[in-house]
């Protein structure tokens, strides 16, 4: 009955010097008897401590996504969804030493698109050794990697470079302190070095205000997701926000501005 009541809002992920739409990252709510989507905060919890429920729910959740993004993928070419997988999922073997997340791309009839799926697990997973195990399966099963919440885990860069991975998420909580903080502005510049030694692109989660925008951007980080841009979407919205982007953030924003001086 609970998973019945999931369902996925979607957060566009922006490409910070064009302003066009290089992704969205799928969020699952759960919905309310008032039919309200809300966070699956209260419950994830159980879930995860449940294997058989755990993996009900990624099957739910990236048949989902299926419905919702696959017939876009071909219509607006390039962008791709990202998603949270416990290393559970992803790398735990199957009999025939797959991870369990690959028999799910092909149940679901998702192995053609898999390059436009990145599967994200965290920074304190990856450095661990179930996370590591993960990370190297999913690799050897050709999908496309992101470590999340990245500079929150203290990691000394030596660990980060023996991953292969596609993609650092800045942790919202660092984002939140750039402008204010020193140390803060001197870490994005030291994740932004390790991603080109890696050649891993950036993505910065929770950006709120214009400053954090434009420093994010004038530092070399390559996308920005957060209500600065947009809230997550229900996927009826997607297809008008993939159409329009965001191409002039920086050139209306400065307008604003002027306009008030």
């Amino acid at each position: 009955m609970m998973l019945e009541r999931m369902t996925v809002h979607y957060q566009p992920i922006v490409d910070l010097n064009t302003g066009t739409i290089a992704g969205f990252e799928a969020l699952l709510r759960i919905v309310d008897v008032g039919g309200r989507a809300g966070s699956i905060g209260p419950v994830i919890e159980q879930i995860e401590s449940d294997p058989v429920l755990l993996d009900r729910l990624m099957r739910r959740l990236l048949g989902m996504i299926r419905r919702d993004t696959v017939p876009m993928f071909e219509r607006y070419p390039g962008f791709y969804v990202s998603v949270n997988v416990p290393p559970a999922i992803l790398g735990a073997r199957t009999p025939l030493g797959e991870a369990p997340i690959r028999d799910m791309l092909v149940e679901l009839d998702l192995v053609p698109y898999q390059d436009r799926l990145v599967c994200e697990i965290t920074e304190r997973q990856a450095l661990g050794a179930q996370g590591r195990a993960a990370l190297e399966l999913g690799r050897q099963n050709r999908i496309r990697l992101a470590v999340d919440d990245f500079g929150t885990g203290h990691s000394g860069i030596a660990q980060m470079l023996g991953l292969t991975i596609d993609i650092l998420k800045l942790d919202c909580s660092q984002v939140a302190l750039l402008t204010k903080d020193v140390t803060a502005e001197r870490l994005l510049r030291g994740i932004i070095a390790l991603a080109s030694l890696i050649r891993a692109r950036v993505v910065a989660e929770g950006v709120e205000t214009a400053a954090q925008a434009f420093f994010l951007q004038a530092a070399g980080v390559d996308c920005g997701q957060g209500w600065f841009w947009s809230q997550a979407l229900p996927a009826a919205e997607l297809p008008k926000v993939l159409e329009a982007g965001f191409p002039n953030w920086r050139r209306d924003l400065v307008e604003r501005l002027n306009e008030t001086r």
